[in-house]
């Protein structure tokens, strides 16, 4: 498959989303004697993948990984026309788009938790993460989200979705399909070949590569084995291999109806 490598984009390579980041410590939350001042970690997107925003500020933030998948959006108040947007960006003299292009709908959403006050950082990360999604739900913002993982590597999945007559349904998460891998040594790249593959062979919506550290993936060689277990899980095994740190995006483009998986490195040690 092709693929791109280690340039960044929100979109996987179709438009450039707007993201707006708002990270500060206020000094004082609410008044506590002086030994329990709590300073809160505020954060406020604006885009068309907030949750994705939000987790990749508190990958900055903190040395964890919040990996980040689409649904399949569908319902037309989950989505929006950004054909004009583009045009406007290219500027005169360039080609419009070929076909009208559909993006995830943009939404402002702000975070608020407070931190440990003797160590300025979260206490429990399962715990942050509840907070998250229960203010992102609140924010009306696209989609319901769950979470899963421990020890300082997480997964946002998507739970809930509206289709396209406006009503909620359980989401099928593309990277809960199950894949099996044979007991041997790859590289990083031949590792996640078979996995799209596997996800391409069983699920209706295809999966496309968009933006990898390539030479990192082509260079790294792993042993890993998989019997039925979701591909997410193989996944994470994956990170934990990697002499770098690394998250992924599976973002969903309602335009031609596919998926685009995005890995970049992460600052900072494992």
């Amino acid at each position: 498959m092709n693929r791109h490598s280690l340039t960044r984009s929100y979109a996987a390579g179709r438009f450039g989303a707007l993201l707006t980041v708002c990270l500060f410590l206020p000094s004082l939350l609410l008044a506590q004697p002086a030994d329990r001042v709590l300073s809160p970690l505020s954060i406020t997107v604006d885009a068309p993948r907030p949750l994705a925003a939000l987790a990749d500020e508190l990958e900055k933030r903190y040395q964890i990984v919040v990996t980040y998948e689409d649904g399949a959006w569908a319902a037309g108040a989950d989505v929006e026309d950004v054909t004009r947007d583009i045009i406007e960006s290219n500027g005169p003299g360039k080609a419009a788009p070929a076909v009208p292009v559909i993006f995830p709908r943009k939404a402002a959403v702000s975070f608020e938790y407070a931190l440990d006050p003797a160590k300025g950082r979260p206490t429990d990360y399962a715990d942050l993460l509840s907070a998250l999604l229960l203010q992102y739900e609140k924010a009306g913002a696209p989609g319901k989200f769950r979470f899963e993982g421990s020890n300082g590597l997480y997964h946002l999945i998507p739970a809930r979705l509206k289709d396209a007559k406006g009503r909620w349904t359980d989401a099928s998460p593309v990277l809960s399909t199950p894949v099996r891998l044979a007991d041997q040594e790859r590289t990083v790249d031949e590792t996640l070949d078979e996995i799209v593959a596997q996800l391409n062979e069983s699920s209706p919506v295809k999966v496309d590569w968009g933006l990898v550290p390539l030479n990192l993936f082509v260079q790294t060689r792993i042993r890993l084995a998989a019997d039925g277990v979701p591909a997410r899980e193989v996944m994470r095994q994956i990170l934990e291999l990697l002499p770098r740190r690394a998250t992924w995006h599976l973002n969903y483009d309602p335009t031609n109806k596919r998926y685009y998986l995005n890995f970049w490195l992460l600052p900072g040690g494992r």
